[in-house]
This record gives structure tokens, C-alpha cells and sequence, in this order.
């Protein structure tokens, strides 16, 4: 499944709502490894691209270099606000 390219298409349609999106701020991930925890959270999110923590909607988008990890992003966003 695509989860990029469904998120992009709800996230743009007419009809986007987002207090209809799974609300993953009483999520509990559990498991033995991490296949298992990644498995246990796409289980209660359905889309990791598109979701709400309480009443905040929540779009994840990657843009730049690939390879990049997320750590290496967050530390570079946050080394521009030093």
C-alpha cells in the first residue's frame, strides 16, 4: 500500500476533515521488536502520514536529500534555530 500517496490524495480533497483522522494520543505500542512495534502502531494509525494527536492534524512530508533520517532532519532544523 502506498501510505504516501493516500495521504497526499485525502489531505488535498474537498472533502479532508480532520477530526476524522485516527487521534493516535492514546496509542500504546508494545512488542517484542521492532517489526512487531511498527506493525502495533500502523495497526492503531492506518496512514503514519496522516493523523491527529488531540486536535492537532498532523501531515508528515520528507523533502531533500534522501538517505536523510529523521534525527539527521530534526537535528539540522534545529541547529538553524541556535
Amino acid at each position: 500500500m502506498d501510505y504516501k500517496a493516500q495521504a497526499e490524495a485525502h489531505f488535498h480533497s474537498a472533502s479532508f476533515d480532520k477530526s476524522l483522522l485516527p487521534d493516535i494520543s492514546g496509542v500504546s505500542i508494545s512488542g517484542p521488536d521492532a517489526q512487531a512495534r511498527m506493525e502495533s502502531f500502523l495497526n492503531a494509525v492506518g496512514n503514519p502520514y496522516l493523523f491527529r494527536v488531540g486536535d492537532v492534524g498532523v501531515h508528515v512530508v520528507f523533502s531533500g536529500t534522501a538517505g536523510d533520517s529523521l534525527q539527521q532532519r530534526i537535528c539540522r532544523l534545529l541547529s538553524k534555530f541556535v
